[in-house]
This record gives structure tokens, sequence and C-alpha cells, in this order.
């Protein structure tokens, strides 16, 4: 695209530049660059992603409830090209990205390409607002994401008790075997959305949905815990 709307795009990422041009920097792939002459925004990338990885680790510092080892995956997992992604497709910044007209053709909304969007845009805003900018802005779009995620894993433990406290009900009362089938997965790869049976020998007694298997079955293994113990008296 050779247009470029400013105001558009700054309403989605929610900063305004003060430099303009910068802003159009950050959404220049090389690919548009070397059809048209312009500045790409690959220093931008390199530059942002030591940023982010400074930021994220002084988040997680701050918030350090572990050792250097899983700080360190735990900020691999926040800086890597899934989240990147998940930031950029909240974020419906795709028409805004300039891509040559042969990379137009071959993109898929899960390249890399996208992740170091995300990258050149935080150079960009430390650039034209400082630290304090770009950390409302990491925070906001991306360690949200992550915080998101954990309490969610939390929630999916917590429920996953389920699971085990249903296998331990139905081996103590010599009920028979335990068996989970998934009936549905719908919604794209980055948010998949499951439905699971339980059965008991064979028989579907209960179903549950998630965002993961683990997740289904462990609110199919619920349900299905109510039906038998009620099957059997309310025997503990």
């Amino acid at each position: 695209m050779s247009i470029f709307d400013i105001d558009a795009c700054e309403a989605k990422i929610g900063y305004s530049f003060k430099d303009k041009m910068l802003l159009r920097k950050c959404f220049t792939h090389s690919s548009y660059a070397n059809e048209h002459g312009h500045e790409n925004n690959e220093l931008l990338e390199f530059f942002g992603d030591s940023i982010l990885e400074f930021v994220v680790t002084e988040y997680l510092c701050s918030n350090a409830k572990g050792d250097e080892g899983k700080l360190t995956k735990e900020r691999a997992d926040i800086v890597s090209k899934t989240p990147l992604l998940e930031a950029i497709r909240r974020l419906d910044v795709y028409e805004f990205v300039m891509l040559g007209r042969g990379q137009e053709k071959s993109i898929s909304l899960d390249d890399k390409l996208y992740s170091s969007i995300y990258e050149a845009l935080v150079a960009g805003i430390y650039l034209d607002g400082g630290m304090a900018a770009v950390k409302k802005f990491i925070q906001r779009t991306l360690i949200s994401i992550y915080e998101e995620k954990k309490a969610g894993e939390e929630k999916v433990k917590g429920v996953g008790k389920a699971k085990t406290v249903f296998q331990e009900y139905v081996q103590k009362m010599k009920l028979g075997s335990i068996t989970y089938q998934t009936l549905s997965k719908s919604g794209p790869d980055h948010s998949p959305h499951f439905r699971v049976a339980a059965l008991l020998n064979g028989k579907i007694l209960s179903e549950g949905e998630g965002k993961s298997k683990k997740e289904a079955e462990a609110r199919a293994a619920a349900v299905a815990l109510k039906i038998v113990k009620k099957s059997q008296g309310g025997k503990k």
C-alpha cells in the first residue's frame, strides 16, 4: 500500500507519534522498501528486540517467584514469536504493514514478519516517546497476554484436579475404566476451542469445553464425578 493511514494506525496501537514518518517506518517491510526506495524497519526490529527483552526482564524480576532458570524460560515464553503474533492480532494492524507485491501474494498471518512488526513498534515508540511510553505499550499489549495466560493456567490447574478426583473415586468404587473422547475442535490454531466427552466403560457421561483438551477433559470430569456420585447414592 502507498497510502499509510496514520490516524487509524495510531488509534489501533494506542499511541500517537510525534514523528509520523517513524511510525510509517515501523511498518515498512524490506520488500516494499526495495521496490519504492524507502527505509525499511529491520534496524528497528533489531533494536526493539533488545528493548523488549529488557522491559520483560525487569517485569519478571520485580515479580520474581522463581530461580534464574525459571525466569529465563518465562522471558523466552513472553517474547517468542507466538505471543508477539497474538499481540499483533489483537491490535489488528495487519492492514498497515507495507509489503512488496511479491511478498503480499505469499504472506500468511502467522508469518514471523508480523511478530517482527511488533519489535519494530517497540523501538519506534521508545525512540519517539521514551522508556515510560514503551513500557506502557508492552504492558498493555504483551505482558497482559502473559498474565491472562498464567491466570488461565492456574484456573485450569484447579479445575484439572477434578480428573484425579474422578479417577480415584471410580477406582475406589470399582466402577470400571474412564476414557475421554474429543468431540470437536473449532477456532483458529492460535485460539482453538475443544469439546470433549468423559466416558465410563465406553458410555458417555458428560461433556466439557475449553481452550485446550486438558481444560475440556477437566470440565467433563467434574460433571461426570457429580453424576457418578449421585448414581452411587452420594457415597464418598
